[in-house]
């Protein structure tokens, strides 16, 4: 069993076929593994990533698990440092995971875990890992090491009122009557079934869903009630929260995975929500929402999720997914709770494991020397272009930039001796 790195486009798009048919016959498979969010967000973020790809002796693809690096400078280390998370993160993935054939199991966890200890980093964040307590026991203990520190994460949001590392869903039945009546109280019922022969008696209050004709429109009407409800919290970064959001919901529509209904009084959206659609997962996954917090004249959060909770079980879907968080509002839909790992592995000493900083790196860590410079932090940027020199002694650009720095330290040097001097024979 070999274990390759993947780190260009066209060769993840190679493994489409493969990837798809292990994603079919892996039971802990979810969404934000499949192969179709993935090369959204690979495709997004070119460099920044690298695949895991687990073969068998024959050849074959058992197992994958898709990766982020990332460069940061360590303050107490003073030095920078690679941390490797989740690749699906980088499209805001809810979820994190490792993707193998079941049969296959333990051989491609043990892979994977020997390979990573080969890898240069200083701490891998296994962030919202959505995996059962035997794949993560098994995986924990192959990563095992006496040069790393293992520890988990919370995950409180909302003052501490929100447990995002808790995932509700609710496992739909055959019928949207029998889930009226079993999976909510006799009081969510009764105010589901008023709230929704309002909603069907009204001439004002409609819901059309996105299509092609009405893409560009519906994600900006998302971007635009999303924005004006967050703004408040959020402030001067709403706005690119709200374009990043739309982003990927526009990428997930071109894919023809998002179901997007928009509930409008008259010809003004008050409300719309996204879920992304696993056909082969048989969910239906909740992802971003936004509404005209001035209308009150009906719960609109409630009604798009009634009529996205009809819709899926009307297709089939076996269940809906609110992603991470225990708000309240989704237990009276009937949510119960699933529960994600999140796990921090470091190393003892806090710097890079092997030594040197990851080859596919040199890009951002020249970047990052540059803006030490830039801002005249010049023992951090001579010490960012040491280990790029260290990791690639033939950069030429680091070399230059060094001795830019070390020329015009011993400049600074000279003069304040040259000064001192001066005072010292003036007294």
């Amino acid at each position: 069993m070999i274990v390759e790195s993947v780190d260009k486009l066209e060769d993840f798009q190679s493994l489409r076929g493969a990837w798809n048919s292990a994603y079919h016959s892996d039971p802990e498979a979810q969404f934000f593994l499949s192969w179709k969010w993935l090369a959204g967000a690979l495709e997004a973020h070119p460099g920044a990533w690298t695949v895991l790809v687990v073969r068998g002796a024959d050849g074959s693809h058992l197992g994958f698990l898709p990766l982020w690096k990332e460069v940061v400078w360590s303050k107490s280390r003073r030095r920078l440092c690679n941390e490797i998370h989740f690749a699906g993160r980088l499209f805001w993935a809810d979820y994190g995971g490792i993707l193998c054939r079941p049969e296959h199991e333990e051989a491609v966890l043990y892979a994977l875990a020997s390979h990573l200890k080969k890898m240069c980093w200083s701490g891998i964040y296994l962030t919202n890992f959505r995996v059962s307590e035997h794949r993560f026991g098994l995986f924990m203990e192959a990563l095992a090491d006496d040069r790393f520190i293992a520890k988990p994460m919370t995950s409180l949001i909302n003052r501490g009122e929100t447990d995002n590392l808790v995932c509700p869903f609710i496992d739909l039945p055959d019928t949207f009557e029998t889930y009226l009546s079993e999976k909510l109280s006799s009081n969510s019922r009764q105010k589901t079934r008023r709230i929704l022969r309002r909603f069907e008696s009204s001439s004002e209050l409609t819901i059309t869903m996105t299509s092609a004709a009405t893409r560009s429109r519906d994600v900006q009407i998302l971007e635009r009630l999303w924005y004006n409800v967050w703004r408040p919290r959020k402030g001067a970064d709403t706005k690119r929260l709200a374009s990043t959001y739309g982003m990927i919901v526009k990428r997930g529509l071109d894919d023809e995975m998002v179901f997007m209904p928009i509930l409008w009084h008259g010809d003004i959206p008050i409300g719309i929500l996204a879920s992304f659609v696993d056909w082969d997962k048989s969910r239906l996954l909740f992802f971003v929402s936004g509404r005209d917090k001035e209308f009150r004249e009906v719960p609109v959060g409630l009604i798009l999720h009634i009529h996205s909770i009809r819709w899926a079980i009307a297709n089939g879907i076996r269940t809906y997914d609110f992603l991470r968080g225990n708000e309240p509002y989704k237990y009276s839909l009937g949510a119960e709770d699933g529960r994600l790992k999140s796990q921090l592995i470091h190393t003892r000493s806090g710097a890079n494991l092997n030594g040197k900083l990851d080859p596919g790196c040199l890009d951002d860590a020249l970047r990052i020397a540059k803006d030490f410079a830039g801002r005249e932090l010049t023992l951090e940027a001579m010490t960012a272009c040491q280990q790029i020199l260290a990791m690639s002694p033939g950069q030429d650009a680091a070399r230059q930039l060094l001795k830019t720095l070390a020329d015009a330290q011993g400049a600074r040097i000279e003069a304040g001796a040259q000064l001192a001097a001066l005072h010292q024979k003036e007294r």
